[in-house]
């Protein structure tokens, strides 16, 4: 015996805004099957469903890719001394590839030289673009 169903009628669904399968009047029927509802404790309006949703798998399952400073530091020596870096300054001339110390974004490298008062310098946060020669 099949379920008929009228619009206006009770049904429980679960409702998205309560998080819980409960009393709700069908608003909508498509093939005979309820699409839409209304649930009757919020009054909330969604798509019909019959069972709660699967509970969301925890993340960090994906293995996550190496940003361009780790690869570079991967590059580096493992002997190499971070303490002997120069630290930055505006008034500093600056090359490709030196690895400066900035007192606020930390160790960096200079990836490289815009024109002769800019140059594009990668930190642990990311990429950045900092001055010279001022």
């Amino acid at each position: 015996m099949a379920v008929e169903y009228v619009v206006g009628r009770l049904i429980d669904s679960w409702c998205t805004k309560c998080k819980v399968i409960i009393a709700h009047t069908v608003v909508a029927l498509v093939d005979n099957a309820p699409k839409k509802v209304k649930c009757n404790t919020c009054n909330g309006n969604h798509n019909y469903r019959a069972e709660a949703p699967a509970p969301k798998k925890p993340g960090g399952t994906r293995k996550k890719k190496a940003t361009e400073y780790e690869k570079i530091l991967s590059r580096l020596d493992g002997d190499f001394d971070f303490s002997s870096t120069r630290k930055y300054d505006m008034a500093g001339v600056y090359q490709a590839e030196e690895i400066i110390d900035h007192s606020h974004f930390g160790i960096g490298f200079i990836l490289s030289i815009i024109n002769r008062h800019k140059f594009e310098i990668v930190f642990k946060d990311g990429t950045k673009r900092l001055v010279q020669n001022q």
